[in-house]
């Protein structure tokens, strides 16, 4: 029998998309993914597949708004509430390597 990370569902890959509304308008979307789903999301990226009214499969939107990219304090603040550093949402999501 393997044993799981109790903290295992309260991890998250915190990553920030980019979109266009129906009405043509750029938008941007903070979202949390569970490490358990971070490969399916990442496929379903790559294939234009990712349904934001259906994310709970992959894990939770934080926080979402209109145009090109997050307002500065916008990007502080969510890398403040998860510990991470703001210059890492700039990088491109990479796939991770298989185990």
């Amino acid at each position: 029998m393997t044993q799981q990370d109790p903290l295992e569902d309260l991890k998250r890959t915190i990553v920030l998309l980019y979109g266009m509304m129906d009405g043509g308008a750029p938008f941007w979307v903070f979202a949390a993914i569970r490490p358990s789903r971070y490969q399916q999301f990442l496929t379903a990226q790559k294939e234009g597949k990712v349904d934001l009214e259906q994310f709970a499969v992959y894990g939770e939107l934080i926080i979402s708004g209109e145009g090109k990219t997050p307002p500065d304090e916008v990007i502080l603040k969510v890398a403040e509430m998860y510990q991470s550093d703001p210059a890492a949402f700039a990088k491109t999501v990479a796939e991770e390597p298989k185990a």
